[in-house]
């Protein structure tokens, strides 16, 4: 399927699953769980996801809030907020769609 077929609550429900594997994959990674840090790795898929949701006709509008929170994980991964507080944003979408 497109992501342009999704809704935006579909769309935004996707990058919520990758915003919590990599939020959990961190965490192993801090608590010894994991020998490797995969941030980065899933901070480039939410990107590329965000632009995609940004992009789609459909969310004109809804530009400036996604990037917004683009820069709250990015805060993430700088460790000046927790990965709770990233993912009580994010978890809405996947209970709105639920």
């Amino acid at each position: 399927m497109d992501w342009n077929e999704l809704t935006l609550f579909e769309q935004l429900s996707n990058i919520a699953g990758e915003v919590k594997r990599m939020v959990d994959c961190r965490t192993r990674f801090t608590t010894g769980k994991a020998a490797k840090d995969y941030y980065d790795f899933y901070f480039a898929k939410v990107k590329e996801l965000v632009g995609r949701t940004i992009d789609d006709p459909k969310n004109i509008g809804r530009g400036q809030e996604l990037l917004d929170e683009v820069n709250e994980i990015e805060r993430y991964g700088r460790g000046e907020v927790e990965g709770e507080y990233i993912l009580r944003y994010w978890d809405q979408y996947t209970k709105a769609i639920s």
